[in-house]
């Protein structure tokens, strides 16, 4: 019995380094196994009698023996088991022929003489399995005849005994050599099961000795009937061969149906090539399957199933094969058979470039265009080659595969579309940021998380200063790449886990990582309008760029999308407006859709319209001899129901209401007409007015200014129009030019709370201003020595430099007081020398300084 697999020696191109590792190592164990074999074998030789006379009146003679073994050679079946196919041979013919008609030496050198020629000249096996085999049948045959030789001497074909002992030495001598075989085939990887094969041994084993010693007890005792013992012999084998083909078809046609089925459910093409190598390996009983998939010209992609595992590599196209797919598939065919040592060239050089000794070639097809091809190699049986009926079913299969590559690809497609268009429905197409969609349902999703308990979400929301002017100056392409380049900025600046989100516009958003504190994003937001600030060159043009960031933090802020939103929105147009030094939190005093908020913003309206609002005043005193030098206008409103509402409240409704041009023009004509009757009675002091950042974009404003500045018949330069540092800075190019403008009219212009920005420095020398009013902030940590004594030294000395006038603003505390005038401050204002108060009281208050100063000089120092 000769189980006969393949070792798939110098085959499998596309195996990894490893197999190859893998085969030389089983290469060496099998030529040590092959001489220990031979060794063992000759040593039990030479422990038996080899000149032993058959029991009979004749002997079968070396050549006679050596020609069995030859013929029976030939004579093979194949046996399914467990879905394994195993070849048998008649080995046992000459095994039990040769105990009853041979003298020991004439059965082992006409045994290996006879499987010598067969394994060379039939089979033509490589050198190592040849030697291999005969090693094998060398250590059966030995074995066989020390069996026999150990329970009987002679043996006698008419002797029930002798059968036995036959039967004995035929399953010893073959379970030697199954067992040198299958440890050869296992250490080359090829599959192999001990258990199924034992049990078909168990049944083949027996029946052919029984059949042979009955043509043995014939030949014994009437050699006439052995013709008929043939006959019946030859009628088995052909009915079991007749059976094995239709059990074949059954199996293969099953094969093919799992494998359609497999296939028809596969939504991957890498899915389908796997099933289809594996199938196709396992359906033709081939030793590797391989796909070729074409990526170029004269390129493909090779994935090889074998008994190793699966492997897959890049690789040109052999000339050998670009010639087939030129000649035999561009325009279809079925598949290709190629037969063991074929006479045509082209078919030897295929076999060559593919590491092959036999191939089943069939064309893929991807709607009527070849793709690829897949080929089946190496027929596992010897005995036979791949036939038509093997190379219909193999394109059949092929088919298959190719409709399902195709519905895989499509659906792969399908699939890469729709998650392309699902992010582009996400995100925003000019900056791939984040849209406002996503970053909602992000902010929505850490909401849900909370189950109900809502804790420190925070967002914030960024609005690109001037990003108008970009667009109506440079036009909108430029304006484009300031938000590409913005968002980039943005992506670098940010903490990992952070969202950032494009909402639309110049409006960009964050959502803050879980767990994040209002100083961590505060000092982001920090990092964020530093890093914005860096000059952007787009198409050679520098552009200088600021950002307002409004914050809000769940669950104090809002405690739904919506809410959170939204008030980070009314946060950002604080930070716009100068709170918070351009990153504000959102603060409900700004909220104009509280009850107070909306009560305030639908009355303002009527109020401005109808006189309702007052001015007072508060008043500058020098620092040098004390006397009041001119006047700050402030407004105030007396709501008839809600009380004093302070300028921090309802100025910026103003703004949102469209009616800050009409209040400044009030404030302006009240200032005015007060200072003029000052000035009738002698007292030459000046008025200043606060202009919100609606009145330096409104183009009416410098008209307005013109108009009453001619109707009065004060000098232009008894007017000061204060502006805070940060209005200038968040659009600094429409600014200038309004300021500029009223410079021309002879109007004092001041830099309201100094300090507070970031660029100032920068600009100061640019604009077109008089004064700057350091910040109260400033004034106030005089004596606390947390560095506001030398930020005050600074702004003093950089002032003397550029000419300009200082005033400090905040005044409250007599250290306050003290310490600027060593510091050289000329002129100051804040509640240390007096509230605000009306129009007869500060004339009061301004005399009263007057006369003090001109009695007693020495007073100066205290209010």
């Amino acid at each position: 019995m000769n189980h006969d697999p393949r070792d798939g020696s110098g085959r499998g191109n596309g195996r990894s380094d490893d197999a190859a590792k893998t085969r030389a190592d089983a290469g060496r164990r099998t030529y040590l196994l092959t001489g220990a074999l031979t060794v063992l074998a000759a040593f039990g030789l030479s422990k038996i009698d080899l000149h032993v006379a058959p029991n009979v009146g004749w002997a079968l003679p070396i050549w006679a023996v050596a020609l069995i073994a030859i013929v029976s050679g030939p004579m093979v079946f194949d046996v399914e088991f467990r879905r394994e196919t195993y070849t048998f041979t008649f080995s046992e013919i000459i095994l039990v022929l040769g105990l009853f008609f041979a003298s020991p030496l004439a059965l082992v050198c006409g045994r290996l003489l006879g499987e010598l020629v067969f394994l060379s000249v039939h089979e033509r096996q490589p050198v190592r399995k040849i030697v291999l085999n005969l090693s094998a049948f060398f250590a059966e045959t030995v074995v066989l005849l020390t069996v026999q030789q150990a329970l009987l001497g002679h043996l006698d074909a008419r002797q029930p005994a002798s059968w036995i002992v036959a039967l004995i030495a035929v399953v010893a001598a073959e379970s030697v050599g199954f067992a040198a075989v299958a440890t050869a085939v296992r250490w080359h990887g090829g599959p192999i099961t001990f258990r199924s094969i034992v049990q078909i041994g168990l049944i083949t084993a027996p029946a052919n000795t029984s059949l042979t010693l009955v043509v043995c007890v014939l030949l014994d005792v009437e050699p006439k009937a052995v013709p008929l013992m043939a006959g019946v012999a030859i009628f088995l084998l052909v009915t079991y061969r007749a059976h094995s083909s239709l059990r074949q078809r059954y199996n293969s046609l099953s094969l093919l149906y799992d494998f359609t089925h497999l296939v028809s459910g596969a939504r991957d093409p890498n899915q389908v090539l796997d099933a289809m190598l594996a199938q196709a390996k396992d359906l033709l009983r081939a030793e590797r399957a391989e796909f070729w998939l074409f990526s170029g010209p004269d390129s493909a992609q090779r994935h090889v199933v074998d008994d190793l595992g699966h492997t897959s590599t890049d690789q040109r196209l052999p000339a050998s094969i670009a010639a087939m797919v030129h000649q035999r598939f561009k325009s279809g065919g079925d598949a290709i058979r190629i037969e063991r040592s074929p006479t045509a060239s082209d078919e030897r050089a295929i076999l060559a470039d593919i590491g092959a000794e036999d191939a089943l070639i069939a064309p893929i097809f991807e709607t009527e265009t070849l793709i690829g091809f897949v080929a089946v190699v190496d027929r596992l049986n010897e005995m036979s080659d791949f036939v038509e009926q093997d190379a219909r079913m193999f394109a059949t299969l092929a088919s298959h595969a190719g409709v399902a590559l195709q519905n895989g690809r499509l659906i792969k497609r399908l699939h890469d579309q729709a998650r392309q268009r699902e992010h582009e429905a996400l995100h925003d197409p000019l900056t791939g940021l984040a849209n406002r969609v996503l970053f909602a349902d992000r902010l929505r999703a850490r909401f849900g998380e909370q189950d109900g308990v809502v804790d420190d979400i925070a967002i914030a929301l960024m609005d690109l200063d001037g990003f108008k002017e970009i667009n109506d100056t440079l036009g909108h392409q430029s304006g484009d790449g300031v938000l590409i380049e913005v968002g980039r900025r943005l992506i670098e600046i940010v903490d990992e886990g952070t969202t950032v989100a494009r909402l639309g516009g110049d409006e960009f958003a964050l959502l803050a990582p879980a767990g994040s504190s209002p100083a961590a994003i505060e000092e982001t937001c920090r990092r964020i309008r530093a890093g914005i600030a860096a000059p952007i060159v787009i198409d050679e043009i520098t552009i200088d760029m600021g950002v307002s960031v409004g914050i809000a933090i769940a669950p104090r802020d809002g405690r739904d999308v919506e809410t959170l939103i939204r008030r980070a929105d009314i946060a950002m147009y604080a930070a716009k407006a100068g709170h918070g030094a351009g990153v504000c939190f959102y603060d409900a005093n700004r909220d104009d859709n509280t009850p107070r908020r909306l009560t305030l913003a639908h009355d303002l309206r009527r109020a401005v319209t109808a006189g309702e609002l007052d001015v007072v005043f508060q008043p500058k005193v020098s620092l040098v001899d004390g006397q009041m030098t001119g006047v700050e206008c402030l407004c105030r409103w007396m709501h008839p129901t809600l009380g004093m509402v302070t300028p921090d409240e309802f100025i910026p409704f103003a703004d949102r209401a469209g009616v800050s041009g009409v209040l400044t023009a009030a404030v302006l004509t009240r200032a005015l007409l007060a200072a003029e009757e000052w000035h009738s009675r002698g007292n030459e002091w000046g008025v200043a007015v606060n202009v919100s950042m609606r009145n330096l974009v409104d183009p009416e404003l410098v008209a307005v200014v013109r108009s009453l500045i001619n109707r009065s018949t004060l000098p232009a330069s008894a007017l000061t129009l204060e502006i805070t540092e940060t209005h200038v800075m968040s659009d600094a190019v429409r600014t200038t030019r309004v300021l500029e403008e009223l410079a021309e009219l002879g109007v004092r212009l001041s830099v309201d709370d100094f300090g507070t920005g970031y660029s100032s420095l920068a600009y100061l020398q640019r604009l077109p201003v008089h004064e700057v009013k350091i910040d109260k902030s400033f004034v106030q940590d005089l004596a606390t020595g947390t560095g506001a004594d030398a930020i005050v030294r600074s702004v003093l000395d950089l002032a003397r430099n550029l000419d300009l006038w200082v005033v400090a603003e905040g005044v409250e505390t007599p250290e306050a007081f003290d310490r600027l005038r060593q510091l050289g401050c000329k002129e100051a204002q804040g509640y240390y020398f007096a509230k605000p108060m009306s129009s007869g009281e500060i004339e009061r208050f301004g005399l009263a300084r007057s006369a003090v100063a001109d009695r007693q000089p020495e007073l100066v120092t205290s209010p």
